[in-house]
């Protein structure tokens, strides 16, 4: 029975988490749930990290070309040039997707405007409920 716990021993055939008290450098319980518990806004916090990294790393090589492309008229005049003719080429594809997207915007102000008055109806409702319940 040496190195079996209790647990073992008496058949359960479970072995609970170590305590620190035992010294074998297991977690505890308490620390396993404190790990798991932070885990989300741990893994939130690296990908903020990430995104602020990836976002200044292309804001800075952004300001770099930039910077050489205004240097050289020719470059920055045939860029836009190349603009432009995809601007032509899919226009409307592009004039398709901003009306796509002008409706949708205006189908979603409508639901939250329907909601907030739901929201206010209940809450009127819930007042004059408890108004009358206090006479």
């Amino acid at each position: 029975m040496g190195d079996m716990s209790h647990h073992e021993a008496a058949g359960t055939g479970s072995r609970p988490l170590e305590t620190a008290a035992s010294g074998t450098g297991r977690p505890t319980r308490e620390t396993t749930t404190a790990m798991v518990n932070h885990m989300p806004r741990a893994a939130m916090m690296a990908k903020g990290i990430a995104t602020g990294v990836a976002v200044s790393t292309i804001t800075q090589t952004g300001r770099g070309i930039m910077s050489t492309l205004a240097k050289h008229p020719l470059v920055m005049f045939s860029l836009g040039l190349a603009a432009g003719y995809f601007v032509h080429k899919y226009r409307k594809e592009i004039i398709a997707t901003v009306t796509n997207t002008a409706e949708q915007s205006k189908d979603f102000v409508l639901r939250q405007k329907e909601n907030l008055e739901d929201m206010l109806a209940e809450s009127r409702e819930s007042a004059e409920e408890s108004s009358r319940s206090k006479k």
